[in-house]
């Protein structure tokens, strides 16, 4: 007996001993074949980083453990992913492990699975990876049958993009449970999954967007003749229960459909259901009654292009929607919609919504709908006719932050081809219609002022939209614009150019308003989250987000205005009398001739202004000034102020033409490193009044000279490289000294400028006079040459007499004298220039 217990022991430690060895010693080697087998028989780039046997697991089944498997694509798919798993758990008998032929796996298990399917454009898959069998040693590879028992899908990822058909499919976060027997000739499959988010788009367009799906199916299937029938199916298209029966057999290359479905449920609350899932807390304290159905077939068969018949009918009828907490209700609510195919392509799809109206207080909306050719050259026919109250609208629905009042009268219809809009044929295209609003406001909180349009009438035809009237008031500003906008169909159709020739009339613009128009995402945000009064905003605002004028013009539009605008207003300077011609093309704002008074003169300006991704504008502008007034511009342009304070008291006339070219920051301030250009500017009367700068001259000009300095009138050229103005010599007369001017400013905002003065001798005051008349040769010392450096910061430089060449030129005069009283004069000369130069 104990010999019998003790082999039994043996024997129970020998085959634990084997299991627990089988991973070690075949791990390697099963990694290995396993590797190479498979990209011996896929034409792809298989890898994964791990792979791990278990006895125990399932025992007595093994679990095959892949981590981390991605495979790419070759050739034309190269770089592209096909499939991207962190694991890959597969359960097979431990005889199939070893097997040399008819490998079988019971159970896949996927977790995080992402699988990105592609058609290129020559129509290639690139699922298609089983390489072609070369020759007879083919035969003899080893093979798997999958004898599946269950397969499990765990927050998978699937992506269909088909370039060809310009198709992308999108299901996120998938989990399946396929259970039953799928092998053998026949057995029943119980399928349990859901997709939270499905997306499609085509052509660019987003057609379904993050609808849930859900389903409990069980199906019988006979895998002799691929007939697989739905015997009971529960489908939530987010969370409206529809059901799906009927057949789907696949013999070979041709797939035929016997399909029906319908909603489960009539009434018009289930039918809110198909609203997905992120807009759910639209329909919260809602109310509705009324009833809705959906039901269709899909009948025949695919291959290749052919496709199986479809049709779908959609009904609503009596449908009323009322919020609890709203005064209003939307009522009389009622559709009919088909979409049909018959066996073939899509193209013979035709989608009729025959009726589509509701009604807001007794103002009706009514809306009708044909499409046909939808892949070919797409044909429509449509009209849409109502009257929207804004005021009642609002008393119907919850418009979150916007506020809008006021009515808009619409009453539109068109008809025609995809293809005659776009080669602009209108004769072929019937539209006709006419848009009213009157009073209306829109207030949100992405814009800083309120917009208002008191009347506005525009009406449509196959070319163009006709604004025969536009009022618009935004903020302080006011517009009437009239004209008309063409290639409007093309422009919202398939992304085509926008044109418009446009007057504007105004009395006045505020653009220290309408730069800052638009909220900044960032403040927007912090609106939303601090719940502090609106002058604690603003200082948050102002201290944490840097403010952004920079402003795109979109590459998309084609508008030239006209532009007649009495008074404008920016920053503290009041511009009137602004006429000229401004288009915005291709992202580019071009002025022509842009003519204002500003500063008691006149501008006339031309030039461009492009922004950049950086928010960093390029420009490119010519100025002509004529005849600014100096104290009038000196007291409105701060930065003036700054940049000259030799000119802060002063008066008279300011002339000048120049050309610059260079970039803006985002709060539309020069980056001068970037400018150049080059002018001349001019004045006229100039007389500078207690200048601090040329007080610091006063021990070279009498200081009564300097209280108030005449300039006469000059012309001075100047240049701008990088950013550095540099100002060409010029000449003109300071206080009646002939004076030579030159110098420059750079980056940096530092000054660097030279006067060469010839300074008459009735220039000095009494006791240099004095000193001079002791001088020999005095007489011939009437004009005395000097020079002042005037360098540093432009609002604070420093002042330096330069008296060299004076005293060469007085030294020059007295050495005429006699030789005898040389020395004494020239010691009398250093004293006196000392006193005179001190």
């Amino acid at each position: 007996m104990k010999k019998a217990i003790i082999i039994t022991v043996i024997i129970i430690l020998i085959l634990f001993a084997i299991l627990v060895s089988i991973p070690i010693f075949f791990k390697g080697q099963l990694l290995e074949k396993t590797k190479s087998t498979i990209n011996k028989n896929v034409d792809a780039q298989v890898e994964f980083a791990d792979l791990r046997l278990s006895m125990f697991r399932n025992f007595p089944k093994v679990s095959v453990i892949i981590n981390d498997i991605v495979i790419t694509g070759k050739g034309e798919f190269s770089g592209d992913t096909l499939l991207n798993a962190p694991s890959i758990s597969l359960k097979m008998s431990i005889l199939s492990l070893f097997s040399k032929t008819n490998k079988s796996i019971d159970e896949i298990e996927l977790l995080q699975p992402k699988l990105n399917f592609i058609v290129a454009k020559t129509e290639k898959a690139n699922w298609d990876l089983v390489k072609t069998p070369e020759g007879p040693q083919s035969q003899k590879e080893e093979s798997f049958d999958l004898q599946l028992d269950n397969v499990i899908i765990k927050n998978a990822e699937v992506i269909y993009d088909d370039r060809d058909a310009n198709t992308l499919l999108r299901f996120e976060d998938i989990n399946l449970d396929l259970e039953g027997q799928m092998y053998g000739s026949s057995a029943k499959l119980q399928a349990n999954g859901k997709i939270e988010r499905f997306s499609l788009n085509y052509d660019g367009s987003n057609y379904i967007s993050k609808v849930s799906l859900e389903t409990k199916t069980l199906l019988d299937i006979n895998y002799e003749t691929m007939n697989i029938s739905i015997i009971e199916n529960e489908l939530m298209v987010n969370r409206l229960p529809m059901n799906v029966t009927g057949l789907i057999q696949a013999p070979g290359d041709s797939i035929f459909f016997n399909l029906n479905f319908k909603t489960s449920e009539s009434d018009f609350e289930s039918f809110l259901a198909l609203v997905p899932p992120d807009y759910d807390h639209y329909l919260e304290n809602m109310k509705t009654s009324g009833s809705a159905s959906i039901s269709g077939t899909f009948n025949g068969f695919y291959y290749n292009e052919t496709y199986p018949a479809l049709n779908l009918d959609l009904n609503i009828s009596g449908g009323n929607l009322h919020y609890a907490d709203l005064p209003e209700e939307i009522k009389n609510i009622r559709a009919s919609a088909t979409i049909a195919k018959p066996q073939g392509g899509w193209d013979l799809t035709v989608i009729k919504v025959t009726e589509a109206h509701a009604e807001i207080r007794n103002n009706p909306l009514d809306l009708t709908l044909t499409l046909k050719n939808l892949v070919s050259d797409p044909w429509f026919d449509g009209a849409f006719v109502g009257k929207i109250n804004f005021e009642h609208l609002k008393g119907a629905l919850p418009l979150d932050s916007v506020n809008m009042s006021g009515i808009i009268d619409a009453n539109l219809f068109a008809k025609g081809t995809y293809s005659a809009i776009e080669k602009e044929q209108y004769k072929k295209i019937k539209a006709d219609g006419i848009v009213i609003l009157n009073n209306y406001t829109f207030q949100s909180p992405k814009l800083t002022q309120v917009v208002k349009i008191p009347k506005g009438q525009m009406d449509f035809t196959p070319e163009s939209v006709n604004l025969s009237e536009f009022q618009m008031r935004v903020g302080q500003s006011d517009f009437n614009l009239t004209g008309k906008v063409s290639n409007y169909l093309n422009y919202y159709l398939s992304d085509g150019v926008l044109n418009g020739s446009l007057q504007l009339n105004s009395q006045q613009v505020n653009l220290n308003e309408m730069l800052r128009l638009q909220v900044v995402k960032e403040e927007i945000q912090e609106a939303k989250q601090a719940p502090t009064s609106n002058s604690q905003n603003q200082n948050v605002q102002d201290n944490t987000n840097p403010e952004i004028l920079a402003f795109d013009i979109p590459k998309n539009i084609d508008f030239t205005f006209r532009s007649s605008i009495n008074t404008a207003v920016l920053d503290q300077m009041t511009i009137s009398n602004i006429k000229g011609l401004i288009t915005a093309q291709n992202g580019k704002l071009v002025l022509n001739d842009l003519n204002m008074r500003m500063l008691d003169g006149e501008l006339k300006l031309t030039g461009s202004y492009e922004n950049t991704t950086q928010n960093q504008p390029l420009f490119d502008f010519g100025f002509d000034i004529s005849n600014f007034d100096i104290p009038v511009m000196t007291k409105t342009l701060t930065g003036i102020r700054k940049m000259m304070p030799v000119i802060n008291n002063s008066e008279g006339r300011l002339s000048s033409t120049m050309k610059i070219n260079g970039q803006f920051d985002e709060m539309l301030k020069l980056k001068m490193p970037t400018v150049d250009g080059s002018g001349v500017f001019t004045t006229e009367n100039l007389q500078i009044i207690n200048s601090p700068v040329l007080m610091q001259i006063s021990s070279l000009l009498n200081p009564e000279k300097l209280k108030s300095v005449t300039v006469d009138d000059f012309k001075a050229n100047f240049t701008i490289d990088n950013g550095t103005i540099l100002l060409k010599p010029f000449k003109t007369k300071i206080a009646g000294q002939d004076a030579t001017i030159s110098g420059n400013l750079n980056t940096q905002n530092l000054l660097d400028m030279k006067l060469d003065f010839q300074v008459q001798r009735d220039a000095f005051g009494n006791d240099i006079q004095n000193i001079l008349s002791v001088l020999p040769g005095e007489q011939n010392i009437q004009v005395i040459p000097a020079s002042v450096r005037i360098q540093g910061p432009v609002n604070e430089p420093e002042v330096k007499v330069d008296l060299s060449e004076a005293r060469k030129k007085i030294t020059e005069e007295v050495t005429k004298s006699t030789k005898e009283d040389l020395q004494k004069t020239l010691n009398k000369v250093g004293e006196g220039l000392k006193k005179l130069f001190r």
